[in-house]
């Protein structure tokens, strides 16, 4: 058994670097399936693809004769994911097969898996998962960085945790709204890397692995108990462009909360009801932070320093 966010994974495969638990309340239950996925009467209806095209995550889904809804993800080239919501005493369980292609490498499956599926399927289960970084700096205070991928969020982070900050999550964190503020749950603790990142922060002497065979990430683990932290402030990044000042302005406005909507992870873009949750959820957790602020900085390492130092001196007052 494993941890992933504030919920337990069952899985019949290693997953190095997670955290394990004694708990056997399972959330999600990941199996190896055989041969092909079945994929009869699925209907898709919707494709990610990068900038240049690319399809790389197409989403189909179909009900069965109990008008249960049933997922498939596919990676094309890579794998397919099997997805069905089972019900059990204490809220629902999400019972996923892979079906890996055979060129599919293990260190990739297990990056399909962390990073592209369970935040969503973390998000189907009635969780708010935000596209993020996140530190807890040497004063005590938790902070977080939204933003897309190539954006800097994980060098930032691990920028911070060589100036004292404790590492907490590189790439997705949960979050929910309470009286006494808003609670942050990490994925899990580790950090991944490109090799220019690695150089610049002094990094290439740490023992990192392959993200996956497409990717030229670095995965560096750093497995630490589960635990989950009060948040202080929430930075959303802006779109990387020419800039010399480090620029923190507040902002709690709609268009902030629209930009958070797009940095959420959704498994099902169609559902109605998943989306209205997110969108109330998002919002309460803006009214609970008294800090969220967008972030534009220079994209210099040279810079580096003197953001970490503006970030630590910005918690400080």
């Amino acid at each position: 058994m494993y941890r992933i966010f504030d919920g337990v994974l069952d899985c019949d495969f290693s997953l190095p670097g997670i955290p394990k638990t004694e708990h056997n309340e399972v959330d999600i239950l990941i199996r190896l399936g055989s041969g092909r996925a079945n994929i009869v009467d699925f209907d898709w209806f919707h494709s990610w693809r990068e900038s240049d095209g690319e399809v790389v995550l197409s989403c189909a889904r179909k009900k069965d004769e109990h008008h249960s809804i049933q997922y498939l993800m596919r990676f094309p080239e890579q794998a397919d994911f099997l997805i069905e919501e089972r019900r059990k005493d204490k809220g629902n369980c999400i019972e996923v097969t892979c079906y890996p292609c055979a060129e599919c490498r293990e260190d990739t499956l297990r990056h399909l898996l962390l990073d592209q599926l369970l935040p969503r399927l973390w998000t189907h289960l009635g969780h708010l998962v935000l596209h993020a970084s996140a530190v807890k700096l040497p004063n005590g205070h938790v902070i977080a960085f939204v933003g897309e991928s190539g954006w800097g969020k994980s060098t930032l982070a691990a920028a911070l945790q060589l100036r004292g900050a404790q590492l907490l999550s590189d790439d997705s964190v949960s979050l929910k709204a309470h009286e006494w503020g808003v609670e942050l749950v990490p994925s899990y603790t580790g950090l991944r890397l490109l090799e220019d990142s690695i150089e610049s922060l002094d990094l290439a002497g740490q023992d990192w692995t392959s993200v996956s065979h497409y990717s030229d990430k670095q995965r560096l683990d750093l497995t630490q108990s589960h635990e989950t932290y009060r948040l202080d402030t929430l930075y959303v990044m802006t779109k990387p462009a020419p800039t010399k000042i480090v620029s923190m302005e507040l902002d709690a406005s709609a268009a902030m909360i629209a930009s958070l909507i797009k940095y959420s992870f959704l498994l099902d873009i169609n559902d109605s009801q998943c989306a209205t949750r997110q969108l109330r959820e998002i919002g309460s957790v803006v009214a609970g932070l008294a800090n969220v602020r967008r972030l534009d900085y220079p994209r210099d390492y040279k810079q580096l320093p003197a953001l970490c130092n503006a970030l630590m001196e910005d918690r400080q007052q």
